[in-house]
């Protein structure tokens, strides 16, 4: 997320065997989001928005 700050990182299983990062990232507009990332080749494989 480009002008985003991860506040937090953390392994995670991924869908199919092997390993992802969820990292939790505040975006500028100050939306937090929970974003995945392949443990393989780095592609984010999720992005989700967090709160309401």
């Amino acid at each position: 997320m480009a002008g985003g700050k991860v506040e937090s990182l953390r392994p995670v299983a991924q869908d199919g065997g092997g390993s992802a990062w969820l990292a939790v990232v505040l975006g500028p507009d100050g939306v937090r989001h929970a974003v995945t990332v392949s443990g393989t080749d780095g592609t984010i494989t999720g992005n989700t928005a967090l709160g309401g």
